[in-house]
């Protein structure tokens, strides 16, 4: 039996995204991902006494100085908590062990590592990009193919877990914690358009914590506090000489657009494969959280906040980069500027925590 167009094409959006999915034909709306909630993929009811729940914890709230939150986002504390567990569950995957926090690790700001991650044995084409302050982002994955959270996370449910929520949803539909955490969500049984609605709260409320650099910039603390140190000197290093903030725009620290660095190793063509005028370009990654990342750069090749700061000074050079086309200059500091412009840097991101705890899934 031939396949139908509209599936064709979402396997080759997945695939061209560093997904690898090639199973599951049930039908979902291939651009917003989701469902309303009502039916979309349902698993059936079970019967039984649903089990007792505290209430769900309270939404987390952005740091400080961040742009108000879109007024599209509506999200519940009981769908958050719902999607958090969903997040961890490796039941929802076809091989019952890939867990969407495999690739976007909590303890490293939501992000992947310098491993490129696998799905189905096959490698990724890029790192995983991490989720924090995700709700404020118009143009996701280091491309920008995606324009909604929920096509980006229906999209890689379907590449990176292997399979169709409608199917995936069938795996825990009869496990009584997870019913009365759909009943308390949705008020309604466990649905494939219900769970990725849950995922997408949980992914779109993942803001970066409160760091450092915040109480000077949005005056939480006396701005004085600042004056002389260090990563005040590498703020204007990082407005000025340094010309960070031409892409890296405050408070986000990201201008969403793309840009060539010559990182041409991989042979990626980045924002080429929508629009072909911009091969070799990638999304500016916000630096808010990047002191906590393992590995930065689309394709991980930077494994330190120093090495990533010293390629953009350099102006992107090795890896064959063609320097015709980098969008990048390069820029002189002395060793005193570099030193005060990492520590600026490195204050976008809240100091190292204890590990993110991880929720006891249902048996």
């Amino acid at each position: 039996m031939m396949m139908s167009r509209w599936w064709v094409a979402v396997v080759a959006v997945a695939v061209a995204a560093g997904c690898g999915s090639k199973k599951s034909s049930a039908k979902h709306d291939p651009v917003t991902g989701v469902g309303t909630g009502t039916g979309t993929g349902s698993a059936g009811a079970a019967t039984g006494a649903l089990p007792v729940l505290a209430p769900a914890p309270a939404l987390p709230t952005p740091a400080p100085g961040m742009p108000p939150l879109p007024e599209a986002m509506k999200v519940t504390p009981e769908q958050v908590a719902l999607g958090e567990l969903l997040f961890f569950e490796p039941r929802i995957a076809a091989d019952g062990k890939t867990t969407c926090a495999g690739c976007h690790d909590p303890d490293h700001d939501w992000a992947g590592g310098p491993a490129l991650p696998t799905a189905h044995g096959e490698a990724n084409l890029r790192r995983a990009l991490g989720l924090t302050d995700v709700a404020w982002r118009t143009k996701l994955a280091w491309d920008g193919r995606y324009k909604t959270v929920d096509s980006l996370v229906y999209l890689h449910f379907r590449g990176q877990l292997g399979d169709d929520p409608s199917i995936a949803i069938k795996r825990i539909a009869t496990v009584p914690a997870y019913r009365a955490q759909f009943a308390r969500a949705f008020t309604g049984e466990p649905d494939g358009g219900r769970m990725i609605t849950a995922l997408v709260a949980f992914a779109r409320t993942r803001y970066s914590p409160a760091a450092p650099w915040d109480s000077a910039e949005h005056g939480t603390t006396p701005t004085a506090d600042h004056a002389g140190t260090a990563e005040a000197r590498g703020y204007v290093v990082f407005t000025g000489k340094g010309q960070c903030a031409t892409c890296h725009v405050p408070p986000l620290y990201t201008d969403e657009d793309f840009h060539r660095l010559g990182l041409i190793k991989s042979g990626d063509d980045g924002r080429g494969k929508i629009d072909v005028d911009r091969k070799g370009a990638f999304k500016t990654p916000p630096l808010r959280g990047a002191a906590l990342r393992p590995a930065l750069f689309h394709d991980g090749s930077a494994t330190t906040l120093e090495a990533a700061i010293d390629w953009h000074l350099a102006g992107g050079t090795g890896q064959g980069a063609d320097k015709s086309i980098v969008e990048l200059p390069a820029v002189t500091l002395t060793p005193a500027e570099r030193d005060d412009l990492i520590a600026f840097v490195r204050a976008l991101s809240a100091p190292s925590a204890t590990p993110y705890p991880r929720p006891a899934l249902p048996p």
